[in-house]
């Protein structure tokens, strides 16, 4: 529903899941995807099983991917024998909408987004529309689809002062297309290929970082109007292809095998840093103009079997197997002449971080048992082996002083394989309540392209320790029920890791880098529902995480920077069925302070508390027996707060985004 709801507001799914999933970080302006942790640590995103990005961390894909194409998502909190590289943090799945099982059914609809902030954004730059229409339901009786294609013009995003706020995602043409065939062989099997992309064009019209000013005393990144041109533009491409075979009755058990493919590539607007390199904040040897991007390509294939024994006991067997492919992008232009042409010549082709293969393989069991009709014993285990090649030679451009050293590394091959496990258990107290707790242990290795460059020059990546496992143990206790009319869940947990992949933070750059380090995290989640009465009924979350580590080995632990652990988050969201085809919504949403990043010099400074207040409603116009149409109204920000997100704690000096100001939308979908 929180999908269903947002997905008018925002077209970014980053933003709805950290609105409504409890842990979850913040939403960003930019939607980084160093900002995208699950309780202090990196998750592994998946979307119908298969993962995007892993070992990379780079998620900028789910700032575009279309929440209209989602139908549900599904939240694992620390690590889980049943996902491999990259899910010691835990495991976000999306899960595409299923077809209509009615006859076909036609839908068509319309949106637009106005920023509401002042003369500048109510003007052509702060007006986007978009447009999508789908079909879906059984076409035989065997057969049955879900398509559907969209279009959005993206124009600008205003900050509350209006502002143009600075942004990859802005002034581009974002087109969707999306379809899942479902064909049943019998009743027990079935086939289904999916088939997912979206394509960003950039305008013409780019911008440039106006002002210069303190760039950690309050000076946000706006933008001037100033027309760039380029050899390579600024793009941003994903696509992923499925097929899964179901067998829900072999040899009395189920039956999954997946086969997948996905491929990403982006590459961001130019870079002009030659005043920072000035001031003397950026060293000397880096370039002034650049851009970055990244090329990710993965294959893979997963397998499993779940079987119940009798009434007590239940069982799953698999195995995973994943390559992947990535290469970092980093062209370089020429400074001579470029006042004058505005033009990014990408002269020279280097790489921010280097360029890397990664097999992995996993196998599995978990098994699930009824010790009594109040006690259910859970656990897991699984075995994973990763073998890697870094591409070398290479050089680190962006090299900071007693983080990653100038000159070339010569990258090498490595290998490394051991155990995850989980065991848990639950107790029913009473009808509507029960106890759990969790222990797990986690195993991966770090990100191959941050670690690359951390590795000193001449020294072999398979030589060096950064390239260690990162083995994680988390425990958590919980309680969850419903009691009349509500519902909650309440957990608190404790995460540590002897050698963990942590963020440093460059003390004049402010630019984050990756190192090797302890790392203890803990904290609190609680979210409910409470219906009211039998119209009003509210939901909410409460996220509260802190850690620490020790990032220069000397036994003294540190406040971890907010970019790894965000301030305490609350969430309240209000819904009021005034009848049976109007309702009206809301949310408010707080976001603290914290400063112990900045107090422990992880964190370039503080960052600031803010309260935001939406408002919409929904009307279902009916027209007729199959017909429907559903008009929707909602305003974001109300009250027009500026505020800088606590994610956008740690990004380059003078580019720290501030929040989207007052915007309206209003969205109309018919479905016939």
């Amino acid at each position: 529903e929180d999908l269903k709801k947002f997905n008018q507001q925002t077209t970014s799914v980053q933003e709805i899941l950290g609105k409504t999933i409890p842990g979850f970080a913040p939403p960003v302006t930019e939607g980084s995807a160093g900002s995208l942790t699950l309780r202090g640590r990196d998750p592994l995103f998946l979307i119908d099983g298969v993962p995007i990005a892993s070992n990379t961390n780079f998620t900028r894909f789910l700032d575009k991917f279309d929440p209209l194409t989602i139908g549900r998502t599904e939240v694992v909190y620390g690590p889980t024998s049943l996902y491999g590289a990259g899910a010691t943090g835990g495991v976000i799945q999306l899960f595409t909408r299923e077809p209509s099982e009615e006859g076909l059914e036609y839908s068509l609809g319309s949106q637009f987004r106005l920023y509401a902030t002042g003369d500048e954004a109510l003007g052509q730059d702060g007006f986007s529309p978009k447009v999508n229409a789908s079909i879906s339901g059984q076409v035989t009786d065997a057969l049955s689809i879900f398509a559907y294609l969209s279009y959005e013009d993206v124009n600008g995003v205003f900050s509350a002062r209006d502002e143009l706020i600075t942004g990859r995602s802005a002034f581009v043409n974002d087109t969707t297309y999306f379809l899942k065939a479902r064909y049943d062989f019998s009743e027990t099997q079935s086939i289904t290929g999916i088939v997912n992309g979206t394509e960003l064009e950039s305008a013409s019209r780019q911008f440039e970082l106006a002002g210069a000013g303190n760039p950690f005393g309050g000076q946000v990144a706006t933008e001037a109007d100033v027309v760039f041109s380029y050899a390579q533009p600024p793009t941003n491409e994903f696509l992923y292809a499925a097929f899964k075979y179901g067998h829900t009755d072999f040899f009395g058990g189920s039956l999954t095998a997946l086969a997948y493919y996905s491929d990403s590539e982006f590459l961001n607007p130019g870079s002009d840093t030659r005043p920072l390199i000035a001031a003397g904040i950026f060293p000397a040897e880096w370039p002034g103009l650049w851009q970055s991007g990244r090329i990710n390509e993965e294959f893979g294939l997963r397998g499993d079997y779940f079987k119940d024994f009798g009434e007590k006991l239940s069982v799953s067997v698999g195995f995973d197997y994943n390559t992947v492919d990535s290469t970092s992008l980093l062209p370089i232009s020429t400074e001579e002449g470029f006042d004058e042409t505005r033009f990014y010549d990408a002269a020279i082709s280097a790489v921010q971080t280097p360029p890397f293969t990664l097999d992995a393989v996993g196998v599995f069991v978990e098994a699930s048992y009824d010790l009594t009709s109040l006690v259910t014993l859970t656990g897991g285990i699984r075995w994973d082996r990763f073998d890697y090649d870094v591409i070398g030679p290479f050089d680190v451009v962006f090299f900071l002083a007693a983080l990653s050293l100038p000159g070339s590394r010569p990258g090498g091959e490595g290998d490394a394989d051991g155990f995850s496990y989980n065991v848990g258990i639950a107790y029913d107290m009473a009808d509507e309540a029960a106890l759990f707790a969790n222990f797990s242990q986690g195993f991966a290795i770090p990100s191959l392209g941050f670690i690359g460059n951390a590795v000193d020059p001449g020294v072999e990546i398979s030589s060096s320790d950064l390239v260690d496992p990162v083995i994680t143990d988390s425990v958590e206790v919980g309680l969850r029920g419903a009691y009349a009319r509500a519902s909650y869940e309440a957990a608190v947990y404790y995460t540590e890791s002897e050698f963990e992949t942590t963020v440093v933070i460059g003390a004049r750059t402010g630019l984050t880098a990756r190192t090797r380090a302890p790392v203890r995290i803990w904290g609190l989640e609680f979210s409910g529902d409470l219906e009211l009465t039998d119209r009003l009924s509210i939901n909410g979350s409460v996220t509260w995480v802190e850690g620490e580590s020790d990032p220069f080995d000397t036994g003294d632990f540190i406040a971890l920077s907010t970019q790894d652990v965000p301030p305490l988050k609350l969430s309240l969201n209000p819904n009021f069925q005034i009848s049976e085809d109007w309702s009206v919504f809301g949310q408010l949403f707080f976001v603290d302070d914290r400063d112990d990043g900045f107090k422990a010099g992880t964190d370039p400074r503080a960052s600031s508390d803010y309260f935001l207040v939406d408002i919409g409603t929904n009307l279902n116009l009916g027209f007729g027996e199959r017909g429907s149409g559903v008009l929707n109204f909602q305003v974001t920000n109300l009250f027009n707060l500026n505020y800088i997100p606590s994610g956008e704690i740690t990004f380059i000096p003078g580019r720290v985004r501030p929040g989207p100001g007052r915007s309206i939308s209003m969205s109309y979908q018919h479905t016939f």
